[in-house]
C-alpha cells in the first residue's frame, strides 16, 4: 500500500461522521458535575461545543434541573427547537428508549401502553433521527465498563449497577412495525 503526501488532506479522505451523546442519562450530576448539563442553556451550549469540536450527529436526552432524565415531551420540543437554531447543521437524533409521562392537569396517564414510546413521532420540531431497538433486547451497559470507568461514580452503588445490568427494551415485531410506520409518517429517519 502506498501513501502519498496528500493522503491526509480532508478532501481526499472518506467522509467521517462523529456522533456524540453528551447528556448521558445513566450518570448522576455528581458523577461529572462539570460535564452534565441541567439547564436548557447548558444543554444547548454542550451541543454547540460538540459541533465546534467536529461532531455531526447529536444523540439527545434531556435532563430536568434536579439531574433526572426528563420524561416531558415539552422539554424535548423546547430543546429541539433551540438546537435547530444553535446548531442547524447537526443531525439531531433522539434516543428511542424514551417514554413520556403525562403533563398538565387532567392529563391521562398511559403508563401501561406502548403509546408513550410511540410519542417520539410527535416531537415538534421533529428530530432527524430516532434510534429504535429491533426485537426485545437487553441493554446492559455495565458489561462495557471497567472498574476504572465507574470509580467514584454512582455506578459503584450495587442497586444502580444491577438496574443497568438487567435493563431490557421491549420491542416485539408488532411494536416495531407500528413505530416505524409512525416515524416514517412524521418524516423521521429510524436509526
Amino acid at each position: 500500500m502506498h501513501f502519498h503526501d496528500d493522503s491526509l488532506f480532508p478532501e481526499t479522505q472518506d467522509k467521517l461522521v462523529i456522533t456524540v451523546a453528551p447528556y448521558g442519562p445513566e450518570w448522576e450530576p455528581d458523577d461529572f458535575a462539570e460535564d452534565l448539563p441541567l439547564s436548557m442553556d447548558e444543554h444547548v451550549q454542550q451541543a454547540v461545543d460538540c459541533f465546534n469540536a467536529g461532531a455531526t450527529v447529536l444523540h439527545i436526552h434531556v435532563r430536568e434541573l434536579d439531574g433526572k432524565g426528563s420524561k416531558r415531551l415539552s422539554k424535548f420540543n423546547e430543546l429541539l427547537g433551540r438546537l435547530r437554531e444553535a446548531v442547524p447543521e447537526m443531525i439531531l437524533q433522539v434516543g428511542g428508549s424514551i417514554s413520556f409521562a403525562p403533563e398538565g392537569e387532567g392529563a391521562d396517564a398511559k403508563w401501561l401502553s406502548d403509546d408513550v414510546r410511540h410519542m417520539l413521532a410527535e416531537l415538534d420540531p421533529a428530530p432527524d433521527q430516532v434510534t429504535i431497538a429491533i426485537n426485545t433486547s437487553q441493554m446492559n451497559i455495565m458489561e462495557l465498563m471497567t472498574d476504572d470507568d465507574i470509580a467514584g461514580t454512582s455506578m459503584q452503588r450495587p442497586e444502580l449497577a444491577d438496574t443497568y445490568r438487567e435493563m431490557t427494551v421491549p420491542a416485539g415485531p408488532e411494536w416495531v412495525a407500528e413505530h416505524l410506520r409512525r416515524l416514517q409518517a412524521a418524516g423521521i429517519q429510524p436509526h
